[in-house]
């Protein structure tokens, strides 16, 4: 449990700030608070002759989130499989027939990157599951949609980020990244190459799987005019906040005096006091870190509360007309 205090005196008073660390970006592309990466396949075969068979893309979605878990649960569960891709590839590296009937994949590093990354899940501790998330599937899924024309990239046709396309559908910006792969239409295969990530340096695909703050997940995939299939996983830190129901916190006085006035970021949230013993539930209208004005009753001066994080928080009035403020 987390938990923030405030105590309110009666002499004037400075700002005080609480800092609620979010997490930086842990690869190259990063922008802002969110992470991401996305994957080419090459093949020795021209696009337009490899033609996408008709795919149950919900399914494949699906698999895609259960699949994330399971490596993340146990991600020595995965080394079979990449030993079996390195029997597969011959000595420059490439596997026959490995993007479908007469189609040979091409990779860029061959079998070292393969045999990297068989040592990093060997050391590899377990992570937390996904929750699968509406909300963040149909912001991956916007975007698979948007690509069908064969773009690629993180950039929508309309200049949206992933930060974007996810508050649209009413996912909150607490710590969100974006994976994308192109080429391989069934779950694991998607999984092995972004666990792989031949030809990526930094291996941000595989950094991002295994993140160990991700708490929910959604995927979006679709038919793609030059890769065949493209597959969008969108991820997002703590369940709270993340969704636009949650933004919301309660206010509960068990002070000695009435609460006078609440603004949050300069906007008032009473309509009436809040007398002692009361409490009230109030909704935040978008970002859960806000700036608070108090002011209680009596000859108590207000109090200026910057960057307090508050969804799905309580604010408490002690018996000392102390704040606090837990999850």
């Amino acid at each position: 449990m987390k938990l923030f205090q405030q105590s309110l005196k009666k002499w004037p008073f400075r700002k005080w700030q609480i800092a609620v660390a979010l997490p930086t970006a842990l690869i190259a592309t990063a922008c802002g608070y969110s992470t991401e990466q996305f994957n080419l396949l090459n093949s020795s075969t021209p696009s337009s002759t490899v033609q996408a068979q008709a795919a149950d893309w919900a399914t494949v979605e699906q698999n895609l989130i259960i699949e994330h878990s399971r490596v993340r649960q146990n991600p020595q569960s995965y080394i079979p499989l990449l030993e079996a891709r390195l029997a597969s590839m011959n000595s420059q590296g490439n596997i026959s027939n490995g993007c479908g009937r007469n189609c040979t994949l091409m990779t860029n590093e061959g079998k070292p990157a393969v045999e990297e990354a068989i040592r990093y899940l060997q050391k590899q501790p377990a992570v937390g599951a996904l929750a699968p998330s509406v909300n963040i599937a149909q912001a991956a899924k916007a975007h698979a949609v948007d690509q069908s024309d064969g773009s690629t990239g993180h950039n929508g046709s309309d200049g949206s980020r992933p930060s974007d396309r996810l508050t649209r559908f009413g996912v909150v910006n607490v710590g969100t990244g974006e994976n994308i792969a192109y080429g391989p239409s069934t779950a694991e295969d998607i999984m092995i190459n972004l666990i792989v990530d031949d030809g990526v340096a930094d291996r941000g695909h595989r950094t991002n799987i295994f993140r160990p703050s991700w708490a929910m997940a959604g995927a979006g995939c679709g038919s793609h005019e030059v890769y065949r299939v493209v597959c969008v996983i969108n991820y997002a830190d703590a369940v709270r906040g993340s969704v636009a129901s949650d933004r919301q916190f309660t206010v509960i006085n068990r002070g000695t005096v009435e609460l006078r006035s609440l603004q949050v970021s300069g906007n008032s949230v009473l309509n009436t006091p809040l007398a002692v013993g009361q409490s009230k539930q109030v909704p935040l209208s978008s970002e859960c870190k806000v700036n608070l004005t108090i002011q209680l009753g009596g000859n108590y001066r207000p109090l200026d509360w910057d960057d307090l994080d508050l969804c799905a928080a309580t604010l408490t009035i002690d018996g000392q007309n102390n704040f606090k403020v837990n999850y």
